[in-house]
């Protein structure tokens, strides 16, 4: 990574990594690709941590370690980790740390009082006065909250209000696997999360793939994805447990991922099928999973190499619908019958358009459901089982980069869940009496920790569709898998044999 885009810090759980063989622990570092790595308090184990320094070319940080302040400067960026808190306030204030962009400690977590019914920040007097001596805002990272953790405290220190930005870095929890977490972390504060499940490296990477096959796998010879890609069907079968069907998603999988790209499945032509369709790729961005607001629309024409987009940048909850106006009415302008092509936009961005044009632009109804064509990638490759892609997952910033669609700049310090949660705060806030945008946004700023960057938001809509677009047209060139037996695949088949990790991916 550039210095320009931020530096990549890699949190990790000990027991969420202690299963991984040496050939999976290096291929989640290699697919990461951090600046450093940082090993988080709970469940700290050295043994881990050893494997951990043999395995990284960088600099490793255990919060298990001796009760230290360290600093490291990677990528144009300073991190200051702290063993605690109170070790903050020892150090003099023409002292390195002052000038740090980050401060990692796990001691700072959200404490309950059930007794008074209010949450305060553990470790916030020492932090303040900290952050008080420090040249700018200093955004704090903690082990002791999961990476989707992100929120702004302004306690009141020595009568003094102090606001303390806090995003959490530990891996994510989920049903199965931990999902491991790399925060990619700007000079602005900006922190854009990117995360894979800790069973999806090694050979586990593989469709079908757990603990017990992987090491039938190993026995016979198997130790890496490559050697499984460029073995035969017949030759998997022949593996204890491992079926004909077992063996062909194995394979497919096997060879999406050790040569990076798509494996047809199918014939079935790529949507939009009819030759005179030009396809219109499409995103939305919206305050949430269940939005109350869509506040940027991006499209992507390939057949122009045109993009547009339709933003609100003083969005209100009393005008929810101001984007999808602009954006079906220009819609309808320019195109007679035009074909929408979005990823998971049967269950996102389709289902929400249409709710938002039946309710704040009715009279685009008809236009909306009679005219306009809409298809879903994902829906496509993934669901109806027509094509294996070379992602970790099937998130499509995973499967672009595979395909070596990298991200740079702005986009690449942002992540949707975070620009969502930096809009709901936007709406949330009091809009001063007789304020204007410029206005609204120097509070929004005051009152979230970070202000909303609208040219870097308008820069990660495009690069979704543009990616979205460079991936539709891997799919449509890759060729038909051949192979001993090719499988028969219906729509509504279940994605679970596939590598994504389900609804929170989006």
């Amino acid at each position: 990574m550039s210095d320009e885009d931020g530096a990549d810090l890699l949190a990790l759980r000990c027991d969420a990594v202690a299963d991984l063989d040496d050939t999976a622990l290096r291929d989640a570092l290699e697919y990461f690709d951090p600046d450093l790595v940082y090993v988080v308090r709970e469940s700290s184990d050295v043994r881990v941590v050893s494997r951990l320094r043999r395995a990284f070319d960088g600099p490793v940080v255990s919060a298990g370690g001796p009760a230290d302040v360290r600093t490291e400067t990677v990528a144009g960026i300073t991190f200051v980790f702290a063993g605690s808190a109170s070790l903050l306030e020892d150090h003099s204030e023409d002292d390195e740390t002052q000038t740090a962009e980050y401060v990692v400690c796990d001691d700072i977590e959200p404490t309950a009082d059930a007794v008074m019914l209010e949450a305060s920040l553990a470790g916030r007097e020492p932090l303040a006065r900290y952050q008080s001596r420090a040249s700018g805002t200093v955004t704090v990272l903690t082990g002791a909250l999961e990476a989707s953790y992100d929120h702004v405290w302004e306690p009141t220190v020595d009568r003094e209000g102090v606001r303390i930005p806090v995003r959490g870095v530990a891996p994510l929890r989920r049903s199965g696997a931990a999902e491991l977490a790399c925060l990619t972390c700007d000079r602005r504060g900006s922190v854009a999360v990117s995360s894979a499940p800790a069973d999806r490296f090694g050979l586990r990477a593989l469709a079908n793939v757990g603990p017990t096959t992987a090491q039938r796998l190993r026995t016979n010879g198997y130790e890496t994805r490559a050697a499984v890609a460029e073995t035969t069907e017949a030759d998997l079968r022949s593996i204890e447990g491992i079926g004909a069907s077992t063996a062909r998603a194995i394979r497919h999988n096997a060879r999406a991922l050790a040569e990076s790209r798509v494996v047809r499945r199918t014939d079935e032509p790529v949507p939009p099928a009819a030759e005179t369709a030009t396809p219109l790729f499409v995103d939305i961005e919206t305050d949430g999973l269940q939005p109350t607001i869509i506040w940027l629309i991006g499209v992507y024409d390939p057949q122009r190499d045109a993009y547009v987009d339709f933003v609100d940048t003083d969005p209100s909850r009393d005008e929810p619908g101001a984007t999808t106006r602009k954006f079906v009415s220009w819609l309808a302008a320019e195109y007679d019958a035009p074909s929408l092509v979005a990823w998971n936009g049967h269950a996102f961005d389709y289902k929400h358009l249409e709710r938002f044009i039946a309710r704040d632009v009715p009279e685009f109804r008809d236009y909306w459901r009679e005219d306009v064509f809409t298809y879903d990638l994902y829906d496509w490759a993934v669901r109806c089982e027509h094509a294996v892609l070379p992602g970790r997952t099937n998130r499509l910033e995973d499967v672009a980069e595979a395909l070596g669609c990298d991200r740079a700049g702005a986009a690449a310090a942002l992540d949707g869940k975070s620009l969502a949660e930096r809009i709901r705060r936007l709406l949330e806030s009091e809009r001063p009496s007789g304020a204007g945008p410029e206005d609204r946004a120097a509070a929004t700023a005051a009152s979230t920790g970070t202000a909303i960057d609208w040219a870097a938001a308008r820069e990660y809509c495009e690069a979704d569709v543009r990616e979205l677009a460079a991936v539709a047209e891997a799919i449509a060139a890759a060729p038909l898998e051949t192979g001993e037996a090719q499988t028969e695949t219906g729509r509504g088949r279940s994605a679970d044999d596939s590598t994504q990790t389900g609804l929170a991916d989006f």
